[in-house]
């Protein structure tokens, strides 16, 4: 008896030796559970592991609204440090899990490896005053106006091909929350600026400064009201499909074609970013909103490996055309949220494993 009795203890010792590795968030996540942060921004995760070498492979699991999931690997530094991006432009508003994954080899104890980060979209606060596209001439105009700020100020980053072009500097706003800024600038491209006040980011606004006018015919007749305009072009994640759209006023519907499971990002007439990806391949991805006789600028790619031809449809549209030449409006395209299935973790095997061999033990005494 008193054999098994040690047989018992030492597997207990064993199966305690798995899983006594551990980490410890840096800053909020550390010390709550739920935090808050402000869509556009980039949240950086930060911990430190007392016993976890350095050069183990471990895994960021996030999981968030509309069945949003995805895996970010990452590798423990010196003195256990860790330190996770993550980039949150273009996500929706709502909840997001974070969990830490443990190694296979280094399984974790009891603490807590998880944490809730709540997005929040300022963006629709923001709304552009100045053109979004203007001819290059050695000065660029950034102005808007932020709904229910008053004179507060916001603080302003511009930055384009040459890196940092103004700012970060607050600048005044008057009593209907409107600010403006003309800004010297040394070549034309892309400028995209971030507008935040005292609680952080409200959104970005993105200008194209082009150095050549180009002459858009117009129609001796408008179009037919309602009619349905359509082009198509090859698509996937690597060579994604660009269409601009000229809206014209009043109700516009934008969809896609079914078969595939389509990410539209569009960029509206404000210059504001939107993801859209509510349905799988049986069903169109669609969008609505309020046409004003802008252009939106559209980018479609599938969620999986998949390269096929998408057809994108427009109701109440002026143009819709197939474009090369936008591709630098929009940021790089994220990781596929495809990932492999996850085995069973040790620290879970282990205890079962354990009883086994007491059971036998006690089934061959005599």
């Amino acid at each position: 008896m008193k054999k098994i009795a040690l047989m018992v203890i030492l597997l207990m010792l064993c199966v305690t030796s798995v899983s006594a590795y551990s980490f410890q968030f840096i800053g909020e996540p550390r010390d709550s559970g739920s935090i808050t942060r402000y869509v556009g921004e980039t949240f950086i995760l930060e911990g430190v592991s007392p016993n976890i070498p350095p050069g183990i492979s471990m895994t960021l699991h996030i999981s968030g609204p509309v069945s949003y999931s995805r895996e970010i690997p990452f590798v423990i530094q010196s003195d256990g440090y860790f330190s996770v991006p993550f980039e949150t432009t273009g996500l929706r508003e709502g909840p997001y899990r974070f969990e830490i994954r443990q190694n296979p080899n280094y399984p974790l104890g009891s603490g807590r490896n998880w944490f809730i980060l709540n997005l929040i979209d300022r963006s629709l606060l923001l709304r552009a005053g100045s053109p979004l596209s203007q001819e290059y001439t050695g000065r660029l105009t950034v102005a808007g106006t932020v709904q229910d700020l008053g004179t507060d100020g916001v603080e302003l980053l511009v930055t384009g091909p040459p890196g940092t072009v103004f700012g970060p500097e607050w600048i005044a706003t008057d009593s209907q929350g409107r600010f403006s800024r003309t800004i010297m600038i040394n070549e034309g491209g892309i400028y995209t600026a971030r507008i935040s006040d005292r609680r952080g980011l409200i959104g970005t606004l993105r200008y194209d400064a082009y150095q050549e006018t180009v002459v858009t015919p117009v129609p001796t007749s408008p179009p037919v009201s309602g009619g349905v305009l359509s082009a198509s072009a090859s698509s996937s994640r690597e060579n994604p499909a660009y269409f601009e759209v000229r809206t014209q006023r009043g109700p516009v519907t934008l969809s896609t074609s079914r078969g595939v499971d389509w990410v539209v990002e569009y960029i509206d007439e404000s210059g504001r970013m939107h993801i859209v990806n509510t349905f799988g391949p049986d069903r169109a991805e669609s969008v609505s909103f309020e046409g004003s006789g802008g252009t939106i600028y559209i980018r479609i790619y599938p969620t999986g490996p998949d390269s096929e031809r998408v057809f994108l449809y427009g109701e109440n549209v002026a143009s819709l055309s197939v474009s090369d030449t936008i591709t630098a409006r929009f940021e790089d395209i994220p990781e596929s949220d495809f990932v492999p299935e996850e085995e069973a973790p040790v620290s879970i095997i282990v205890p079962f494993f354990a009883l086994a061999i007491i059971l036998f033990v006690v089934a061959k005494k005599p």
